[in-house]
C-alpha cells in the first residue's frame, strides 16, 4: 500500500497538472474545480513545506508514522477548507465586478460554488473530517462580505493564512517564531493563482451555467 507521503505527493502532482490549463473557465463545473484544486494546491504545498522545513531530515519519518501522518491529513483538509473559502470569495468577487451578476445575488453563487469544490477537493472517505460547521461558517462570511472589497487580496486570504498557522501539528512555541514567515509563504502561493483566474474566468458563461441563473427565469 501507498505511504500517506507517496498520495501526498500524487494528489500534489495532479493538483499541478492543473495549474497548466490555459482555457478559459465557462461554467460553475469549470470554476468549482478551479477552486477545488488551487485550494488544495495551496493549503498542502504551504502545510507540507513549513512541516518539511521545521521537521529536516526526519520529515519523512514523521509522514509515515501512522498516527502522525493522519493527524497532518486532519490538518491538511482543515487548511483546505480555508482556502476553498477566501477563493470562493474571491472568485464571486471578480464575477460581481464583471457586472454579471447582481451584488444582492452572488451569495447564492458563492455557496453553490463552495459546497460543490468541497466534496470535489476531499475524498468521499475522508468527509467525516470536514468540519461539521464549515458550511455555516461561510454562510456566515458571505452575509458579512461586501464584494467590492473582496477584491482587495490581503483582507479575502488572510484567513488561510491565519489558519496554516493555527492548524499545522506544531509546537506553540515555534508557531510563534514562524508565524510571519510562514504566513507570508501562503500569501506568496496565492498569487499565482489569482493572476490565472483573472485571465480565465469567464463571469457572463459561469453565471449563466449556475442552477440558479437569473438567465433561466429563477432567482439566485
Amino acid at each position: 500500500m501507498k505511504t500517506f507521503l507517496d498520495k501526498v505527493v500524487a494528489r500534489l502532482k495532479f493538483a499541478l497538472s492543473q495549474r497548466f490549463k490555459l482555457g478559459k473557465i465557462l461554467s460553475v463545473e469549470e470554476l468549482s474545480e478551479f477552486i477545488a484544486t488551487r485550494a488544495a494546491y495551496v493549503a498542502q504545498t504551504s502545510l507540507f513545506g513549513y512541516l518539511k522545513t521545521r521537521m529536516g531530515t526526519q520529515f519523512r519519518t514523521y509522514f509515515e508514522d501512522d498516527g502522525f501522518s493522519k493527524l497532518i491529513h486532519r490538518s491538511s483538509i482543515n487548511l483546505f477548507v480555508s482556502c476553498l473559502s477566501d477563493l470562493t470569495i474571491y472568485s464571486v468577487a471578480l464575477i460581481v465586478e464583471a457586472r454579471a451578476l447582481p451584488a444582492d445575488r452572488a451569495r447564492a453563487l458563492a455557496y453553490e460554488l463552495y459546497e460543490a469544490a468541497l466534496y470535489i477537493g476531499v475524498e468521499a472517505k475522508d468527509h467525516y473530517m470536514i468540519p461539521a460547521d464549515a458550511s455555516r461558517r461561510f454562510q456566515d462570511r458571505l452575509e458579512k462580505t461586501v464584494w467590492a472589497s473582496a477584491l482587495h487580496w490581503k483582507q479575502t486570504f488572510e484567513g488561510s493564512a491565519e489558519d496554516l498557522v493555527r492548524v499545522a501539528p506544531v509546537v506553540d512555541e515555534f508557531k510563534s517564531l514562524d508565524s510571519e514567515i510562514v504566513k507570508n509563504s501562503i500569501r506568496f502561493r496565492w498569487r499565482d493563482i489569482r493572476e490565472q483566474l483573472r485571465k480565465r474566468l469567464s463571469a457572463a458563461e459561469v453565471v449563466g451555467s449556475s442552477a440558479g441563473s437569473p438567465l433561466t427565469g429563477e432567482l439566485l
